[in-house]
């Protein structure tokens, strides 16, 4: 890598922003930084390109370093070219890697619904915006049914090679193979990227001030959205906490979690269409539960293993420990697992309020009249008010860092460099 070692993890960060944040803000970016943008296949491809492109970069880096261990010094001292340590060492070396990477976006992409449905502009229809087509639109709820049913099959069978497939190897760091993999060209490519996507949100963010009646904006339509965002957000962090203390405890007691391994990324259109269906009676307190049941069901099991199953693996001792000294669950749960996941739990915790605030897509395919942040700024991208999405965008991105600063704050976490 060309960075320093604390100058990788704010790399890191910041190519992870386009996977970690919303779709909702890639989507925002991506209508106005092309312009005549070409919604259709092309753009819905642009955007998936655009949302993936700092995962993949970070996933294959991490990959090289956990692959490479010492063929760095190796391949010096036989004076390898390049090109021939590339092509005859690294690449059949990373290709189950790169075939599970490639497992991993086609999942996430065929189980999206929000990119396609704002940026196919009718031209560009997945196999989830047609099954959201014969639901609402056509009304053919027996063919939506049966194309819902394949597709999770589908999405299952992925789901199960790449657990399968998947490997992890210790992370060895090897100085040797820096002259290898450091590349300034590549460097300035990835920055500008970054740069790109950033600064053109602040960019035109901050010059939508100018123009925007902020007034006419955060009206009684908007205090009523963000209330219901607030409602949603509480009670999905209740019911992720409740779930994550129940599979912690099985795993306690050395019980199999492996429903934890059924999807990845679930349809977000066969979630909404068993609420639709379940829950068919439009009044506030179903839609009030469709929302948080559907959200939870669509983020819980990939928020679990990105942030805390990795964590919770590396203390089977501390748990196996544990039982055989008899200590309780709850003295093992705030005294050994607690200050272990607290840092990455609390960022959980505030993506979970971003995701409230922020998310559409499953919201429309439940068929939820309920009104909230994203719902709204949905609207107004929709109706080709950019200015106005930019601004409730700001809004639920501002709010989200602030809520995650208090809340370490209030658990007194500090950031390790």
């Amino acid at each position: 890598m060309y960075f320093s070692e604390k100058k990788q993890k704010i790399v890191r960060l910041f190519c992870q922003l386009p996977f970690v944040l919303p779709s909702l803000f890639s989507i925002l970016i991506c209508l106005d930084l092309v312009e005549p943008f070409p919604y259709g296949h092309w753009g819905v491809i642009f955007i998936f390109c655009v949302i993936h492109l700092g995962f993949a970069t970070i996933y294959l880096a991490d990959v090289i370093q956990n692959k490479i261990q010492n063929l760095g010094q190796i391949a010096k001292i036989y004076n390898f070219k390049k090109s021939t340590f590339y092509f005859k060492i690294i690449l059949p070396l990373m290709r189950k890697e790169i075939i599970i990477l490639s497992l991993i976006i086609f999942l996430s992409c065929l189980a999206s619904l929000s990119v396609p449905l704002i940026a196919g502009g009718g031209r560009g229809t997945t196999l989830e915006v047609y099954i959201y087509e014969k639901i609402f639109i056509e009304q053919k709820w027996i063919e939506a049914l049966v194309l819902s049913v394949c597709q999770s099959s589908f999405l299952f069978i992925i789901t199960s090679l790449i657990y399968k497939n998947r490997t992890s190897n210790p992370s060895i760091s090897d100085s040797k193979m820096r002259i290898y993999f450091e590349s300034k060209l590549s460097a300035i490519v990835l920055i500008s990227l970054i740069c790109i996507y950033a600064g053109f949100y602040l960019y035109k963010t901050a010059s939508v001030f100018f123009v925007t009646q902020l007034q006419a904006l955060f009206d009684v339509e908007f205090a009523q959205a963000l209330q219901n965002s607030v409602f949603v957000f509480l009670t999905l962090t209740a019911l992720f906490i409740l779930i994550s203390i129940i599979i912690l405890h099985a795993l306690y007691k050395n019980r199999s979690v492996n429903i934890l391994n059924i999807f990845l990324s679930p349809s977000t259109v066969l979630i909404g269409f068993g609420l639709y269906i379940l829950m068919p009676i439009n009044w506030l307190a179903g839609d009030y539960l469709k929302i948080v049941i559907g959200l939870f069901l669509l983020f819980f099991v990939g928020l679990y293993r990105a942030y805390l199953a990795a964590t919770v693996d590396q203390l089977k001792n501390q748990t196996l420990l544990a039982n055989i000294y008899n200590i309780e669950f709850k003295v093992f749960l705030f005294q050994i697992l607690w200050p272990a996941l607290k840092s990455n739990f609390i960022f959980v915790i505030s993506l979970l309020y971003l995701i409230s605030v922020s998310e559409f897509a499953v919201i429309k395919a439940a068929g939820s009249q309920m009104q909230t942040v994203g719902t709204l700024t949905e609207l107004y991208l929709n109706s080709y008010r950019l200015d106005q999405a930019y601004i409730l965008s700001f809004f639920s991105l501002c709010t989200w860092g602030v809520l995650y600063l208090l809340l370490r704050k209030v658990f007194y976490v500090h950031q390790k460099y």
